[in-house]
């Protein structure tokens, strides 16, 4: 008689594994009504999926309690299931590095370069589109103990000191920051280089005005 029990104890187990699973992928597939509003879903699917389960148990119970299967039985279908029941994944999003990139710590470098050149900004700004560079500039002022090197020092240790703050901080590791200094070294010396000169345009050129057909 034992024998016989289990066929008929894997057949139950088998038909409720593909049972259970197939409400629980139901679950996740949510379906239209006549009038074209969305019923069900995840969380409708999740709150169904005891339903199969209690019903198998139910059905289990009723068979131990006729002598057909042991409870032993019953407990070994039961924990097959939930062995089966694939585990659900936590809804995290990964959370993105948050890392400061360079221009964070430079700055409004073209403000920085006029107060360290004893010029309004409007000054500069003034050189820069006449086709000087922020170095040519300082470079002029030497008279008044400017120069490029100077000014590239300058806008070098501002920058350095914010980032050693944002380090203070926790807002930054010692890593990043010595990631970030030479950085952003390369691009004040960039800037104190480059030249701000506009390209010009060519003017477009006058529409042909067509030849006037003689009169006959």
């Amino acid at each position: 008689m034992t024998g016989n029990r289990w066929p008929l104890v894997i057949a139950a187990a088998a038909f409720t594994t593909a049972l259970v699973g197939g409400v629980a992928l139901a679950g996740f597939q949510p379906f239209a009504s006549s009038d074209g509003a969305t019923v069900g879903g995840p969380t409708a699917g999740l709150a169904e999926r005891s339903g199969p389960k209690d019903k198998l148990k139910a059905v289990l119970d009723g068979l131990v309690a006729k002598g057909t299967i042991t409870q032993a039985q019953e407990d070994a279908v039961v924990q097959a299931i939930k062995d089966a029941e694939p585990t659900p994944r936590p809804n995290v999003k990964p959370a993105r590095p948050s890392v400061p990139g360079v221009m964070s710590f430079v700055g409004d470098l073209t403000k920085a370069a006029s107060d360290y050149l004893g010029m309004d900004l409007k000054t500069l700004v003034t050189q820069l589109r006449d086709g000087k560079s922020v170095a040519d500039v300082a470079n002029g002022l030497s008279a008044q103990g400017k120069s490029s090197t100077g000014l590239i020092e300058t806008l070098t240790k501002a920058a350095n000191d914010r980032l050693d703050q944002a380090v203070a901080a926790t807002k930054l590791t010692a890593d990043q920051a010595a990631t970030l200094k030479p950085k952003i070294a390369a691009e004040i010396a960039t800037f104190v280089s480059r030249s701000f000169t506009n390209p010009v345009l060519p003017r477009p050129l006058a529409p042909v005005k067509p030849t006037p057909t003689p009169k006959s």
